[in-house]
């Protein structure tokens, strides 16, 4: 049984917040997919930062590009798809961003999505529960030389 779409709204909801990194393949113009690092912003929009290397944003600029992240253990995968824009001043991060690498927004570009879809992936393994070593509801104690 087929599972149903991802909506672009269920789709922006599963990408969480503003700003998150994910890994992501980006095809340009139907070329072979790259797999990059890139943030989603609140819209949809994904920057990719490519640090000192300006040739997949020479192939990608006024192209279509078509982005996919996988949700991994999450199960699911969203396709985006839009057209590429250099990445400006305002697609920075804060220089006092904790993770921000700044020389990495040096080159780079924005795809301005202009639909998201997805879908649910079958087949994802169930995470198991923590086993604790102790029957479910057991208080485990606590060792006088550990307090």
């Amino acid at each position: 049984m087929d599972s149903p779409g991802l909506t672009h709204q269920d789709c922006l909801s599963l990408l969480g917040v503003a700003g998150c990194c994910v890994t992501a393949t980006v095809a340009v113009d139907g070329g072979s997919p790259v797999p990059v690092a890139a943030f989603v912003q609140p819209g949809g929009d994904v920057l990719v930062p490519t640090g000192i290397d300006p040739s997949l944003p020479r192939a990608a600029v006024g192209r279509p590009v078509t982005v996919e992240i996988d949700g991994g253990e999450d199960g699911w995968l969203i396709t985006g798809v839009g057209l590429a824009r250099p990445l400006g001043h305002r697609d920075r991060p804060r220089a006092d961003h904790p993770h921000a690498m700044l020389y990495a927004f040096d080159n780079g570009f924005r795809v301005r999505i202009a639909r998201l879809t997805g879908q649910r992936v079958d087949g994802a393994p169930p995470i198991p529960r923590q086993r604790t070593g102790a029957s479910p509801g057991a208080v485990l104690s606590v060792p006088r030389s550990a307090q």
